[in-house]
């Protein structure tokens, strides 16, 4: 397990129920690759991922490895514990990350910062993986210098 990092929410808030649409995604994440499903029919990513494509109602996905980097498409603050669970955790960043190569696909996460008011729309970050227990990793992402 790795030590907290800042922003992050409890780990006992960390309890996955994959199922065979989402299984893939978090085993990557267990060997911290960032991974998006991709309709095998027409080429739509598909994230998160779902039993039809929303473009060809495809089932068929293939799995395509990204490069663990993106950009904030829209974020909020969150300073008020909706849940007792996360107090010691507020403020933190609740963002959508659109993801490099995979076009259109994106994914909410938290952006780990010390100052939460420098996170801005269109601000670069990469994936920080944070293993919350012995079987559970998930995607946090923490800014990055722009290309």
């Amino acid at each position: 397990m790795s030590p907290r990092l800042a922003g992050a929410l409890p780990p006992d808030l960390a309890e996955l129920h994959p199922d065979r649409w989402t299984a893939p995604f978090w085993a990557a994440a267990a060997e911290h690759r960032l991974v998006c499903a991709r309709c095998a029919d027409c080429g739509t990513y598909r994230m998160p991922p779902t039993a039809f494509c929303h473009v060809c109602r495809s089932q068929e996905v293939t799995w395509v490895e990204l490069p663990g980097t993106g950009a904030v498409y829209t974020f909020t603050i969150v300073r008020h514990p909706v849940i007792p669970e996360v107090r010691a955790s507020v403020p933190y960043v609740l963002a959508v990350i659109e993801l490099d190569g995979a076009p259109g696909a994106r994914l909410v996460a938290n952006v780990l910062v010390s100052d939460p008011m420098a996170v801005h729309i269109g601000m670069p970050v990469s994936v920080a993986w944070d293993d919350v227990s012995d079987e559970v990793t998930v995607a946090r992402f923490v800014p990055r210098p722009p290309d």
